[in-house]
């Protein structure tokens, strides 16, 4: 009698892949293509030159982290707050406007602000669409479009010539009108407002309002700071840009409403800067001429033309335009009647801008190493999770415990492939996960599917043969003939005997054979 027995073992050589991925950035409608800001706040330098200022570039490297100071959000959540609270009133510079009106005459202005909300956007950096000259990161007007999208879908927030959305961006971020980058956060402005059309087909207004307050580029000496510099900076451009909003809300010569005669001004352009004769405080420390709902703030005037010039409120001094020259002319264009103010504060997590990679053999009891790939946003520290696909790269999910840049493949790896996610956390939080290419097909330990067959005529001076039998992988075989008992024991390999054949000697008489066919 003449038996085959088999053996299996790990299988050797396969190479992981990798693949780079862009990174994913927020879509929207955008209904302007060239950059076409509304009166824009300028940089100061010299004066009131719209210069790069010297400072910015010497004196100040670019942060590492994506931030803002501890108060910022809370004191900007506050001031539009206020602003909502002393609607109606007479006292603060936002009253100034309700002499402006829509065409013929009869619909002014209202002094009515409401919040509509604030929300904190963790979406990542898209890849960097402008050189602002200094800053790690810089972002277009259009990419600012598409955030601003984002969050009106996530959040459920509709545009409309009733509704106006500041987006704050952190230290470290800069943004330029387009990839020129010649009209930029640290050359040209410091904040400004404009409009696109949204993806329902509605106007939306916003104010880009970049985190300005560290660079004497747009923190004038003369302001007065009774919250602290780097919020009450950004609170006055929003008043800015706020006010010329609410006056001249679409800025398209199609459609503007009060603007200079040659289109070159607005209210708050008309008066950038100057602030007038503070009503408490020291100036150019905590000086403030509002104080709007018991806070007190440091605003610039605003342009009127009943006044013809700029005022703190309706009645008060008369301070010379600090900029070109009044009046406004009416154009023809809407006016903001009420407002809702939209705060949006974008501290972003990391985006993942190359996949992670992995490198190993996959192979089951074999080590696959995954790459953190690469991310923008000052990443601090990854997380791993590796995953099990179907062998299509379909069907993903978690391996529980694999949560480690190394992952040692498992016998319910073999025949699917794997793949490793990598999370990316920063000073804002962690990011979603982005995924590896998948592994080639993880090559499983070796397993008869049918047994080896042994063939030939059991007699002395004839040859017997084995085959391979069948498996579940491509294999490479050894073999190992044994020589037993008349009772198929005490089985002994036969020296020597190692090819998927054996000649019969007379020695081999009244013995049985076994063959050990060995899968690698």
């Amino acid at each position: 009698m003449v038996r085959a027995a088999l053996r299996g073992f790990i299988a050797t050589s396969a190479l992981a892949l990798a693949l780079l991925v862009p990174a994913a950035t927020a879509t929207g409608s955008a209904g302007r293509v060239q950059f076409r800001p509304g009166g824009i706040v300028p940089h100061l330098s010299a004066g009131r030159a719209d210069a790069y200022p010297p400072s910015k570039a010497v004196g100040y490297a670019p942060p590492t982290t994506l931030t803002f100071d501890a108060g910022y959000e809370t004191l900007i959540n506050q001031y539009f707050a206020d602003v909502a609270s002393d609607s109606t009133g007479t006292a603060n510079v936002y009253s100034v406007a309700t002499q402006y009106y829509d065409n013929p005459g009869t619909v002014h202005v209202q002094y009515q602000s409401t919040v509509g909300g604030s929300y904190v956007s963790r979406d990542p950096l898209p890849r960097n669409g402008c050189n602002d000259g200094f800053d790690t990161y810089c972002l277009t007007d259009q990419q600012l479009q598409q955030e601003i999208q984002a969050v009106l879908t996530s959040q459920g927030w509709h545009g409309g010539l009733d509704h106006i959305f500041f987006l704050m961006t952190p230290n470290g971020v800069g943004s330029c009108g387009d990839s020129t980058s010649t009209e930029c956060s640290t050359n040209k402005f410091c904040a400004y407002h404009s409009y696109f059309i949204d993806s329902g087909n509605e106007d939306v207004i916003y104010a880009n309002e970049p985190y300005e307050g560290p660079y004497p580029g747009c923190t004038d000496p003369a302001q007065g700071f009774p919250n602290d510099v780097d919020s009450d900076t950004t609170i006055n451009t929003i008043s800015h840009e706020h006010n010329e909003a609410i006056t001249d809300p679409l800025t398209d010569p199609t459609s503007y409403a009060w603007i200079t005669a040659n289109l070159k001004y607005e209210n708050g352009d008309l008066c950038a800067y100057g602030f007038g004769t503070p009503i408490g405080g020291t100036p150019g420390l905590d000086a403030y001429n509002q104080v709007i709902n018991t806070h007190n703030y440091e605003l610039q005037e605003e342009w009127s033309n009943a006044d013809n010039g700029c005022v703190q409120r309706p009645g008060g001094s008369v301070s010379p335009a600090t900029s070109g020259s009044g009046p406004l002319a009416y154009h023809g264009g809407p006016v903001m009647h009420t407002n809702t103010t939209y705060a949006i504060y974008w501290l972003p997590t990391s985006g993942n801008t190359g996949a992670p990679a992995i490198t190993g053999t996959a192979a089951v009891n074999q080590v696959l190493t995954s790459s953190t790939g690469s991310w923008n946003g000052a990443p601090t520290s990854f997380s791993y999770q590796w995953q099990r696909c179907l062998p299509g790269g379909t069907s993903c999910a978690n391996i529980p415990g694999a949560t480690g840049s190394t992952y040692t493949l498992t016998s319910a790896d073999g025949g699917n492939v794997v793949r490793s996610t990598v999370s990316a956390t920063n000073v804002n939080g962690a990011s979603a996960y982005a995924a590896s290419a998948i592994s080639s097909a993880v090559i499983p330990l070796p397993a008869a599917t049918a047994p080896p067959v042994i063939s030939g005529v059991a007699a002395a001076g004839k040859s017997l043969s084995v085959s391979t039998g069948t498996w579940n992988t491509p294999a490479t075989f050894t073999y190992q003939w044994l020589s037993c008992n008349a009772k198929g024991t005490g089985c002994a390999a036969v020296a020597g005997a190692t090819d998927n054949s054996y000649f019969l000697l007379g020695e081999d008489a009244g013995h049985t054979l076994q063959v050990v066919v060995t899968a690698t």
